[in-house]
Protein backbone atom coordinates (compact mmCIF):
# COMPACT_ATOMS: atom_id res chain seq x y z
CA UNK A 1 0.00 0.00 0.00
CA UNK A 2 2.83 2.38 0.87
CA UNK A 3 4.47 1.75 -2.51
CA UNK A 4 1.19 2.31 -4.33
CA UNK A 5 0.60 5.56 -2.42
CA UNK A 6 4.12 6.77 -3.25
CA UNK A 7 3.66 5.92 -6.92
CA UNK A 8 0.35 7.78 -7.00
CA UNK A 9 1.94 10.83 -5.38
CA UNK A 10 4.70 10.88 -8.00
CA UNK A 11 2.12 10.62 -10.78
CA UNK A 12 0.12 13.54 -9.37
CA UNK A 13 3.24 15.64 -8.95
CA UNK A 14 4.33 14.91 -12.52
CA UNK A 15 0.89 15.84 -13.82
CA UNK A 16 1.01 19.15 -11.92
CA UNK A 17 4.51 19.93 -13.12
CA UNK A 18 3.79 19.23 -16.81
CA UNK A 19 1.65 22.33 -17.47
CA UNK A 20 4.13 24.53 -15.60
CA UNK A 21 7.00 23.08 -17.64
CA UNK A 22 5.04 23.66 -20.84
CA UNK A 23 4.39 27.26 -19.85
CA UNK A 24 8.07 27.81 -19.05
CA UNK A 25 9.04 26.29 -22.41
CA UNK A 26 6.51 28.45 -24.25
CA UNK A 27 7.73 31.57 -22.44
CA UNK A 28 11.32 30.65 -23.29
CA UNK A 29 10.38 30.19 -26.96
CA UNK A 30 8.57 33.56 -27.05
CA UNK A 31 11.55 35.26 -25.40
CA UNK A 32 13.89 33.57 -27.90
CA UNK A 33 11.75 34.65 -30.84
CA UNK A 34 11.62 38.24 -29.55
CA UNK A 35 15.41 38.34 -29.11
CA UNK A 36 15.79 37.11 -32.68
CA UNK A 37 13.64 39.84 -34.23
CA UNK A 38 15.31 40.85 -37.50
CA UNK A 39 17.24 44.12 -37.69
CA UNK A 40 16.31 46.75 -40.31
CA UNK A 41 18.88 48.85 -42.14
CA UNK A 42 17.50 51.37 -44.65
CA UNK A 43 20.00 53.19 -46.86
CA UNK A 44 22.78 52.43 -44.40
CA UNK A 45 20.87 53.51 -41.28
CA UNK A 46 19.51 51.23 -38.58
CA UNK A 47 15.75 51.77 -38.16
CA UNK A 48 14.23 51.37 -34.72
CA UNK A 49 10.50 50.57 -34.68
CA UNK A 50 8.09 50.60 -31.73
CA UNK A 51 6.75 47.17 -32.77
CA UNK A 52 9.45 44.66 -33.65
CA UNK A 53 9.53 43.22 -37.19
CA UNK A 54 8.06 39.73 -37.50
CA UNK A 55 9.01 36.82 -39.74
CA UNK A 56 5.85 34.97 -40.79
CA UNK A 57 6.08 32.01 -43.16
CA UNK A 58 9.55 33.13 -44.17
CA UNK A 59 8.52 36.71 -44.97
CA UNK A 60 9.44 39.80 -42.95
CA UNK A 61 6.59 42.07 -41.86
CA UNK A 62 7.46 45.56 -40.65
CA UNK A 63 5.51 48.61 -39.40
CA UNK A 64 4.60 50.39 -42.60
CA UNK A 65 4.98 53.97 -41.41
CA UNK A 66 8.47 53.68 -39.95
CA UNK A 67 9.97 51.99 -42.98
CA UNK A 68 8.13 54.05 -45.60
CA UNK A 69 9.20 57.29 -43.93
CA UNK A 70 12.78 56.04 -43.71
CA UNK A 71 12.62 55.53 -47.49
CA UNK A 72 11.30 59.08 -47.87
CA UNK A 73 7.75 58.01 -48.71
CA UNK A 74 4.55 59.61 -47.44
CA UNK A 75 2.05 57.32 -45.68
CA UNK A 76 -1.63 58.00 -45.07
CA UNK A 77 -3.81 55.64 -43.04
CA UNK A 78 -7.48 55.50 -44.02
CA UNK A 79 -9.29 53.97 -41.02
CA UNK A 80 -12.67 53.61 -42.73
CA UNK A 81 -11.19 51.42 -45.49
CA UNK A 82 -8.52 49.88 -43.20
CA UNK A 83 -5.86 50.63 -45.76
CA UNK A 84 -2.57 52.48 -45.98
CA UNK A 85 -1.63 54.64 -48.97
CA UNK A 86 2.10 54.99 -49.70
CA UNK A 87 3.32 57.72 -52.06
CA UNK A 88 6.91 57.82 -53.22
CA UNK A 89 8.43 59.79 -56.11
CA UNK A 90 5.24 59.78 -58.16
CA UNK A 91 4.30 56.19 -57.27
CA UNK A 92 1.24 55.20 -55.24
CA UNK A 93 0.84 51.88 -53.45
CA UNK A 94 -2.25 50.85 -51.46
CA UNK A 95 -1.99 48.12 -48.80
CA UNK A 96 -5.26 46.71 -47.46
CA UNK A 97 -5.30 45.11 -44.01
CA UNK A 98 -6.05 41.40 -44.27
CA UNK A 99 -5.38 41.25 -48.02
CA UNK A 100 -2.62 39.41 -49.93
CA UNK A 101 -2.63 42.01 -52.69
CA UNK A 102 -1.01 45.43 -53.06
CA UNK A 103 -2.41 47.91 -55.57
CA UNK A 104 0.42 49.77 -57.28
CA UNK A 105 -0.94 52.33 -59.73
CA UNK A 106 -3.24 50.36 -62.03
CA UNK A 107 -1.74 46.93 -61.31
CA UNK A 108 -2.04 44.37 -58.51
CA UNK A 109 0.93 42.78 -56.77
CA UNK A 110 0.36 39.44 -55.01
CA UNK A 111 2.06 38.92 -51.62
CA UNK A 112 2.72 35.61 -49.86
CA UNK A 113 1.47 36.93 -46.50
CA UNK A 114 -1.26 39.53 -45.96
CA UNK A 115 -0.93 43.03 -44.57
CA UNK A 116 -2.05 42.87 -40.96
CA UNK A 117 -2.48 44.95 -37.82
CA UNK A 118 -0.25 43.84 -34.92
CA UNK A 119 -0.18 45.71 -31.59
CA UNK A 120 -1.94 48.65 -33.20
CA UNK A 121 0.55 48.98 -36.08
CA UNK A 122 -0.05 48.13 -39.73
CA UNK A 123 2.55 45.51 -40.69
CA UNK A 124 3.40 45.00 -44.35
CA UNK A 125 5.45 42.42 -46.28
CA UNK A 126 8.66 44.43 -46.58
CA UNK A 127 10.12 42.95 -49.76
CA UNK A 128 6.92 43.27 -51.79
CA UNK A 129 6.34 46.91 -50.86
CA UNK A 130 9.99 47.99 -51.08
CA UNK A 131 10.55 46.38 -54.48
CA UNK A 132 7.26 47.83 -55.77
CA UNK A 133 8.65 51.26 -54.86
CA UNK A 134 11.87 50.47 -56.75
CA UNK A 135 14.05 49.67 -53.72
CA UNK A 136 16.44 46.73 -53.39
CA UNK A 137 16.02 44.28 -50.49
CA UNK A 138 18.67 41.85 -49.22
CA UNK A 139 18.56 39.41 -46.28
CA UNK A 140 21.65 38.44 -44.27
CA UNK A 141 20.76 35.23 -42.36
CA UNK A 142 23.98 35.30 -40.33
CA UNK A 143 23.18 38.63 -38.66
CA UNK A 144 19.40 38.40 -39.22
CA UNK A 145 19.50 41.80 -40.91
CA UNK A 146 17.29 43.13 -43.70
CA UNK A 147 19.03 45.70 -45.91
CA UNK A 148 16.88 48.08 -47.96
CA UNK A 149 18.37 50.49 -50.46
CA UNK A 150 16.51 52.90 -52.70
CA UNK A 151 17.34 53.01 -56.41
CA UNK A 152 20.65 54.67 -57.13
CA UNK A 153 21.72 54.60 -53.48
CA UNK A 154 24.76 52.56 -52.49
CA UNK A 155 24.44 52.53 -48.71
CA UNK A 156 23.88 56.28 -48.44
CA UNK A 157 21.10 58.70 -49.30
CA UNK A 158 21.40 60.98 -52.28
CA UNK A 159 22.40 64.57 -51.68
CA UNK A 160 19.42 66.86 -50.97
CA UNK A 161 18.74 69.81 -53.26
CA UNK A 162 20.34 73.13 -52.36
CA UNK A 163 18.39 75.91 -50.67
CA UNK A 164 18.52 77.97 -53.88
CA UNK A 165 17.07 75.10 -55.93
CA UNK A 166 14.30 74.59 -53.38
CA UNK A 167 13.50 78.29 -53.18
CA UNK A 168 13.27 78.66 -56.97
CA UNK A 169 11.34 75.48 -57.77
CA UNK A 170 8.90 74.75 -54.94
CA UNK A 171 5.60 76.47 -54.27
CA UNK A 172 3.35 75.65 -51.33
CA UNK A 173 -0.40 76.10 -50.93
CA UNK A 174 -2.87 75.12 -48.22
CA UNK A 175 -6.37 73.82 -48.94
CA UNK A 176 -8.84 73.83 -46.02
CA UNK A 177 -11.94 72.83 -47.98
CA UNK A 178 -14.13 75.73 -46.84
CA UNK A 179 -13.75 78.97 -44.93
CA UNK A 180 -16.55 78.44 -42.40
CA UNK A 181 -17.10 75.37 -40.20
CA UNK A 182 -19.77 74.49 -37.69
CA UNK A 183 -18.50 73.92 -34.15
CA UNK A 184 -17.26 70.35 -33.73
CA UNK A 185 -17.09 69.58 -37.46
CA UNK A 186 -13.82 67.94 -38.61
CA UNK A 187 -11.53 70.29 -40.54
CA UNK A 188 -9.57 68.61 -43.32
CA UNK A 189 -6.40 70.42 -44.36
CA UNK A 190 -4.05 69.61 -47.22
CA UNK A 191 -0.60 71.08 -47.73
CA UNK A 192 0.43 70.97 -51.40
CA UNK A 193 4.08 71.23 -52.43
CA UNK A 194 4.45 71.77 -56.17
CA UNK A 195 7.69 71.54 -58.13
CA UNK A 196 7.52 74.11 -60.93
CA UNK A 197 11.08 73.39 -62.05
CA UNK A 198 12.44 71.02 -64.69
CA UNK A 199 14.25 68.62 -62.37
CA UNK A 200 13.35 66.66 -59.24
CA UNK A 201 13.80 68.36 -55.89
CA UNK A 202 14.94 66.26 -52.96
CA UNK A 203 14.11 67.52 -49.47
CA UNK A 204 15.80 66.23 -46.34
CA UNK A 205 14.35 66.07 -42.82
CA UNK A 206 16.35 65.44 -39.63
CA UNK A 207 13.80 62.82 -38.45
CA UNK A 208 10.90 60.79 -39.83
CA UNK A 209 8.63 63.81 -39.48
CA UNK A 210 8.13 65.27 -42.95
CA UNK A 211 5.46 67.89 -42.27
CA UNK A 212 3.39 69.53 -39.56
CA UNK A 213 0.18 71.49 -39.15
CA UNK A 214 -0.46 74.14 -36.49
CA UNK A 215 -3.66 75.94 -35.48
CA UNK A 216 -3.48 79.42 -33.96
CA UNK A 217 -6.28 81.30 -32.21
CA UNK A 218 -7.16 84.95 -32.92
CA UNK A 219 -4.39 86.08 -30.52
CA UNK A 220 -1.76 84.24 -32.53
CA UNK A 221 -1.30 81.58 -29.85
CA UNK A 222 -0.57 78.07 -31.10
CA UNK A 223 -3.24 75.82 -29.61
CA UNK A 224 -2.92 72.61 -31.65
CA UNK A 225 -0.07 70.77 -33.35
CA UNK A 226 -0.63 67.75 -35.56
CA UNK A 227 2.71 66.32 -34.39
CA UNK A 228 1.79 66.53 -30.70
CA UNK A 229 2.07 63.09 -29.12
CA UNK A 230 3.24 61.38 -32.32
CA UNK A 231 6.38 59.26 -32.58
CA UNK A 232 8.80 59.64 -35.49
CA UNK A 233 11.86 57.68 -36.54
CA UNK A 234 15.04 59.33 -35.33
CA UNK A 235 16.88 59.06 -38.62
CA UNK A 236 17.34 61.33 -41.61
CA UNK A 237 14.42 61.14 -44.05
CA UNK A 238 14.24 62.33 -47.65
CA UNK A 239 11.25 63.31 -49.76
CA UNK A 240 11.49 63.68 -53.54
CA UNK A 241 9.19 65.99 -55.49
CA UNK A 242 9.44 65.12 -59.23
CA UNK A 243 9.57 67.95 -61.78
CA UNK A 244 6.11 69.29 -62.60
CA UNK A 245 4.43 67.24 -59.86
CA UNK A 246 2.86 67.95 -56.48
CA UNK A 247 3.32 66.19 -53.14
CA UNK A 248 0.31 66.54 -50.84
CA UNK A 249 0.02 65.97 -47.10
CA UNK A 250 -3.47 65.72 -45.60
CA UNK A 251 -4.57 65.63 -41.95
CA UNK A 252 -7.80 66.28 -40.06
CA UNK A 253 -8.31 68.58 -37.06
CA UNK A 254 -11.20 67.72 -34.76
CA UNK A 255 -11.44 71.28 -33.35
CA UNK A 256 -9.72 70.36 -30.11
CA UNK A 257 -6.60 71.91 -28.58
CA UNK A 258 -3.50 69.98 -27.54
CA UNK A 259 -5.12 69.20 -24.18
CA UNK A 260 -8.19 67.66 -25.83
CA UNK A 261 -10.52 70.57 -25.06
CA UNK A 262 -13.07 71.68 -27.65
CA UNK A 263 -12.18 75.13 -28.99
CA UNK A 264 -14.80 77.90 -28.86
CA UNK A 265 -16.29 79.55 -31.98
CA UNK A 266 -14.10 82.21 -33.53
CA UNK A 267 -11.36 82.87 -36.07
CA UNK A 268 -8.46 80.44 -36.41
CA UNK A 269 -5.35 80.44 -38.56
CA UNK A 270 -4.09 77.13 -39.92
CA UNK A 271 -0.42 76.77 -40.83
CA UNK A 272 0.88 73.87 -42.91
CA UNK A 273 4.64 73.39 -43.17
CA UNK A 274 7.29 71.02 -44.47
CA UNK A 275 9.95 70.20 -41.87
CA UNK A 276 12.81 70.45 -44.37
CA UNK A 277 16.24 71.24 -42.92
CA UNK A 278 17.34 73.55 -45.77
CA UNK A 279 16.14 76.68 -43.97
CA UNK A 280 13.74 77.60 -46.79
CA UNK A 281 10.31 78.39 -45.23
CA UNK A 282 8.08 75.89 -47.01
CA UNK A 283 4.75 76.83 -45.43
CA UNK A 284 1.31 78.20 -46.22
CA UNK A 285 -1.55 79.60 -44.13
CA UNK A 286 -5.33 79.88 -44.28
CA UNK A 287 -7.87 81.43 -41.93
CA UNK A 288 -11.20 79.78 -41.10
CA UNK A 289 -14.22 80.74 -39.03
CA UNK A 290 -15.83 78.37 -36.56
CA UNK A 291 -19.43 79.23 -35.84
CA UNK A 292 -21.73 78.06 -33.06
CA UNK A 293 -23.93 75.02 -33.58
CA UNK A 294 -27.30 75.50 -35.20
Amino acid sequence: MKNASWTLSLAVAAACMAPAAAQMQQGSMQSSQLSKAPRLVVNGRVIQTDVAPRIINGHTLVPIRFVAQALGANVTWQPDQQQAVIEYEGQRVVAQAGENTLVAGNRSVRTEVPTQVIQGRTMIPLRAVAETLGANVQWDPQTRTVYVRTAGVAGQQAQPSSADQIRQALNTSLDVGQQTYQAGAPVQMTLNVRNTGDQAIRLQMPTGQMYDFVVQNSNGQEIWHWSNGRAFTQSVTQVAVPAGETRSFTVTWNQQDDQGNQVPPGSYTIVGMVTDSSGVPLRSTQTIQITGGS
